[in-house]
């Protein structure tokens, strides 16, 4: 079985370079059933499994909430998304995992060989999603794209121009100063291309393109993919070394432009001052853990003492019987 459904000519023009919308066949696997999405839960290691919420149909620049799933089964977990406010996600499942590793091994096969976009490197989550979910404004310093699965979502994919995602973020997200949001500013929205996606359809789009997702009213499952291509190690070389430079010199290079054709010895640099300099700033901001996963809660969202947000629903205190 093809997992990619054939592409046109001018699908394979455009890849990498404009919107790409695909259909494919994942869901005939059978690895993405309730019934296997709770078993792929159980046998992941639980400390590789993201846990969140946001508000439903959240604004662009609010950042999802950090929960903890405790010891609820992968049922359960399927079970809270599907009625609850929640994201699911085995880290890197699709690689981690035997019998999802040899389906991703022949997607991205089939994907390179299709757009003739060669893959370097790749990874990719399993996202189990809640009705009305989203996730905010950002962007992957990585090639993205998502092959959704089952239910609705739509994705704002935005240009990435200087406007929208700025020389400074990028470095600053290379360098791990930061994670992937973004400043965010509604004027964006006059360039913005909305990409409807229904199961078995997916998207990939230009590197370094901010976007966001808000779901359909139905439980979604898909598969967020990442991967380096060596358009995406030589453009982020030169992000990475003018960021440097900017910060241990005070200069000011620009990293679009004229440096991308200069890039095979930027890429150099950078993988010399990873080696022998690497950054006095170098973190990965963690996400504490606000609330806890419970069925009976509204959301399935358990809010921990001073911790929920001030739009979340809170539960009501019911009086002792006198």
């Amino acid at each position: 079985m093809q997992l990619l459904e054939t592409l046109s000519r001018e699908d394979r023009q455009v890849a990498g370079k404009e919107i790409l919308k695909f259909n494919h066949r994942l869901e005939e696997t059978g690895l993405f059933t309730d019934e296997a999405l709770a078993q792929l839960i159980d046998e992941h290691p639980r400390d590789e499994l993201t846990v969140c919420t946001m508000r439903p149909n959240p604004p662009p620049h609010e950042t999802w909430i950090a929960g903890d799933p405790g010891k609820l089964t992968g049922a359960q977990l399927v079970e809270a998304a599907r009625k609850g406010a929640l994201w699911v996600s085995p880290r890197s499942a699709m690689t981690k995992n035997p019998r999802y590793k040899v389906v991703f091994d022949r997607l991205m096969a089939e994907f390179s060989k299709a757009t003739g976009v060669p893959h370097l490197s790749a990874d990719a989550a399993v996202l189990i999603s809640s009705p009305n979910m989203g996730i905010f404004f950002h962007v992957d310093p990585a090639e993205t794209m998502l092959w959704h699965i089952r239910g609705h979502k739509t994705i704002f994919v935005y240009p990435p121009h200087e406007e929208h995602v700025t020389e400074a973020a990028l470095e600053a997200i290379l360098l791990k100063e930061t994670l992937s949001d973004l400043p965010y500013n509604p004027l964006m929205e006059n360039e913005v291309s909305p990409v409807k996606l229904s199961p078995g359809e997916g998207a990939y789009w230009p590197l370094h393109s901010p976007h966001r997702v808000i779901n359909g009213q139905d439980l979604n499952v898909s598969i967020s993919i990442e991967f380096s291509s060596p358009r995406s190690v030589l453009t982020n070389g030169v992000f990475y070394t003018n960021g440097r430079l900017r910060r241990r010199f005070g200069w000011a290079p620009k990293s679009r432009g004229p440096a991308q054709a200069i890039s095979a010895p930027y890429l150099l640099a950078a993988k010399a001052l990873k080696t022998y300099a690497p950054p006095l700033m170098n973190f990965e901001r963690s996400h504490e853990r606000r609330f806890d996963v419970k069925l009976s809660a509204p959301g399935c969202v358990a809010w921990r003492k001073d911790m929920a947000p001030d739009w979340a629903e809170k539960p009501v205190k019911r009086k002792k019987a006198a």
